[in-house]
């Protein structure tokens, strides 16, 4: 009477019982409408009557509830039987509960009591079955079931079993395939026919055996159907990374709270089976995993025996001796009053320590404490995203190096973005009215007014004067930051705004040289304005939702915002950002064989913590990010750590992928000029250099004969194994100036 008056859990009502559904699993398509992945409760699709053959009802009742088509949701003479059996005499007879008790089950789940769980959620499920037998039929109540009940796995319903073991709908399902499905309800796990063919096989006789008991069919029929067992299993694709999944969870939030359906309840992806087509280009997606994985996996061995804590005082042996005596242990044997020795002798006791292996999981390793201590802070991480920068689309998107290691999705975290935000300070600034040929000096300079912050170059080279083109190219801070000045900071800000940086800056001169923590999502975006001609778009990942009755609920238009600057602006930026390639910091992409005079911007914040490279093509914008979460431990030179040796080799190898397709969606970028009329740098004062600069007839000329040249030659730029060039070549760029360590070179011969 308890149970029945609610005081372990309310019943629910006939009148909910009418209305009952169940969760049903959504599905997120790729572009080429092939299922990628699912959001589910429990993962389950719901079949109708007409796909529920004799066969699956013949053996569900022969096998589970003999007596389904005589009683009322309760089989009393089971019940005996278990009384009988099990308790009385000690025997194993089964269960007593029928297929309508069990539905109750699938759907209202059972719940953990205080006490005497088992009797209190069994004796529940005899009320719930007792309301759905007077509610529905008996083929209606064999319905429920077969869309609710567990194949293992974690799918649920019988159209997603029939689908994974045989790739064929239930209504085609074979009486032998029938009855193998059957059995495995028993024990799923226990009677997989993918991982225990033995068993299952086992198991479907038995199936079959009762068939024949209960007149269902013939004893020929059972030998008949007594054929290996052969499956056509279906493994689940897997090509958006779950980092995708979340962000297309994430738009559709945000969509569903805004369009509630007619009937007024919000759309669940874990509930109404909804189909969810996305923008995600699979053949892309897995250029952007390999890419990431594969300099990831490369860069790691050199942080392993290169890194540093430049941040920490005594640098990364103090560091590391702080972290062990922060371990538990290690301070309770201080406590205990252990010896020193004793204590070193457990720090550097080697035994098989987890540790996560990309794509894998945790696995032994054998370390020393101190060991394991170091692999955790100084383990990188990386993410690739790729944008159509006329629509926004997202193309390829690969938030972490591992969903299961760490869930931090690093396309949505802000993190300081280095020197990739000189081209939104150049833009402001060209937007002003400064030229592309005014020049400004290389000087080392104190600025009182900002706590005598001394901006540095990472070459540690000053003097002379640079333009504005040579500055960006070759990411000279001394004079970006004279350029943001005369800009002014609050228009530089509101032209990153403009061009879609949502993430909050800080109103700070030295923000020019990336100080600022911005999302790569909203750093691919701002590229996109600029690589589009001047276009602000909004990235999106939701192509379209059709319903569970096929019904279109939603279909994406791209959104076009306003301009973000004038065209010859913009089309001077890309300019400028291409001598980042050619000539710049962006060097190394040229070994990578791309057909594309691409343009792009590298960036490395300090200490080496960070390395960015965004590139673009007029149609595909593609960024990478590179570096640890504890921002202790870092690269020990900006040779390796910089963003042309971290982040741009990930890029380079995306957009070499993209340019040999047959049908290429990448196009040059097309200029009114070939090169600007001005040295990108003069060993003379600025205001010298920019005389010079107007009345030098050669500049030009030497350039034409140097590209006549270079095609003439057809020579590749010569490239190294491990990063994509060849290193002597390549500049780079950070807030702080370069180590006095020694050449990558040298590091990667030892």
């Amino acid at each position: 009477m308890l149970i029945y008056f609610g005081a372990f859990g309310k019943l629910p009502t006939k009148e909910y019982l009418k209305q009952l559904e169940n969760p049903i699993t959504s599905t997120i398509y790729a572009s080429d409408n092939e299922p990628i992945g699912y959001y589910f409760l429990q993962n389950r699709s719901n079949a109708d009557s007409t796909q529920i053959s004799k066969y699956l009802k013949e053996a569900l009742v022969a096998t589970e509830d003999s007596r389904f088509y005589t009683h009322s949701g309760i089989d009393y003479k089971s019940y005996g039987r278990v009384f009988i059996k099990s308790i009385l005499l000690g025997q194993n007879a089964g269960g007593g509960s029928t297929v309508t008790q069990q539905v109750a089950k699938n759907i209202f789940g059972r719940q953990k009591q205080f006490f005497l769980s088992t009797p209190i959620n069994k004796i529940k499920e005899v009320f719930i079955a007792k309301r759905i037998e007077s509610i529905y039929s008996k083929e209606e109540v064999l319905l429920l079931y077969f869309n609710t009940v567990s194949f293992g796995e974690n799918i649920y319903g019988i159209e997603k079993a029939a689908y994974r073991f045989f790739n064929k709908p239930p209504e085609e399902l074979s009486l032998s395939e029938s009855a193998t499905l059957i059995g495995v309800l028993k024990a799923p796990s226990y009677y997989n026919p993918r991982t225990n063919p033995e068993r299952a096989t086992t198991r479907r006789n038995v199936v079959l055996s009762q068939m024949v008991k209960y007149g269902f069919i013939t004893e020929e029929e059972m030998q008949a159907a007594k054929i290996p067992l052969v499956l056509d299993y279906q493994q689940p694709k897997k090509v958006a990374s779950s980092y995708f999944k979340d962000m297309v969870a994430d738009e559709f939030t945000k969509w569903a709270e805004a369009n509630p359906a007619e009937d007024g309840h919000i759309y669940s992806l874990e509930a109404d089976g909804l189909s969810i087509y996305t923008t995600i280009n699979p053949t892309i997606q897995k250029y952007a995993e390999k890419a990431l994985n594969r300099q990831v996996e490369n860069l790691q061995i050199l942080m392993d025996q290169y890194w540093d804590a430049a941040t920490t005082e005594g640098g990364k042996e103090a560091l590391l001796n702080t972290l062990v005596d922060q371990n538990l242990k290690v301070k309770s044997l201080r406590s205990q009053g252990k010896k020193e020795s004793e204590i070193e002798a457990f720090i550097q006791q080697k035994k098989k320590r987890k540790y996560w292996v990309v794509g894998k999981g945790y696995e032994g390793k054998l370390q020393s404490l101190k060991d394991s201590i170091e692999k955790s802070i100084n383990r990188l991480h990386g993410s690739v995203l790729v944008m159509s920068s006329t629509s926004g689309r997202i193309l390829g998107y690969v938030g972490g190096i591992d969903y299961g290691f760490s869930q931090i999705d690093n396309i949505k975290t802000p993190r300081q973005v280095g020197s990739t935000f000189k081209p939104i300070t150049y833009l402001a600034a060209l937007e002003a009215g400064q030229d592309v040929c005014s020049y400004y000096n290389n000087n080392l300079v104190t600025y009182e007014e900002y706590e005598n912050w001394q901006p540095r170059n990472a070459t540690g080279g000053y003097g002379g004067s640079y333009s504005m083109h040579g500055a960006l190219a070759n990411s000279i801070n001394t004079v970006s930051v004279n350029i943001q000045l005369k800009t002014g900071i609050e228009r530089v800000l509101a032209q990153a705004k403009k061009m879609g940086i949502e993430s909050t800056l800080p109103e700070v001169p030295s923000i020019v040289l990336g100080t600022a923590d911005i999302s790569l999502l909203d750093m691919v975006t701002a590229y996109a304005s600029i690589s589009n001609g001047g276009n602000k778009i909004k990235p999106y990942a939701i192509e379209r939702i059709i319903d569970e009755d096929g019904v279109v609920i939603y279909e994406a238009k791209p959104k076009y915002g306003d301009r973000v600057a004038g065209y010859t602006h913009v089309k001077q930026l890309q300019k400028m950002m291409e001598g980042v390639i050619r000539s710049g910091t962006g060097l190394r992409l040229t070994g990578y064989g791309i057909p594309y005079n691409l343009i792009g911007k590298t960036g490395t914040t300090q200490n080496n913590g960070d390395g960015w490279f965004i590139g673009a093509s007029p149609e595909v914008v593609i960024g990478a990010w590179v570096g640890t979460y504890d921002k202790r431990a870092q690269f020990s030179t900006t040779k390796m750590g910089s963003g042309s040796y971290t982040a741009l080799p990930i890029v380079g190898s995306v957009f070499h992928d993209l340019s040999t397709w047959k049908r290429p969606i990448l196009t040059n970028f097309i200029y009114d000029f070939d090169y600007f009329p001005c040295p990108p740098y003069l060993e003379m004062n600025a205001k010298e250099a920019f005389e010079f600069a107007k009345s030098d007839t050669l500049y030009v000329q030497n350039l034409r004969i140097q590209d006549s040249l270079r095609v003439l030659s057809e020579l590749p730029v010569p490239m190294d194994s491990l990063l994509g060039n060849n290193p002597i070549l390549i500049k780079s760029d950070s807030i702080l100036k370069d180590s006095t360590a020694a050449d990558i070179n040298s590091l990667l011969k030892n």
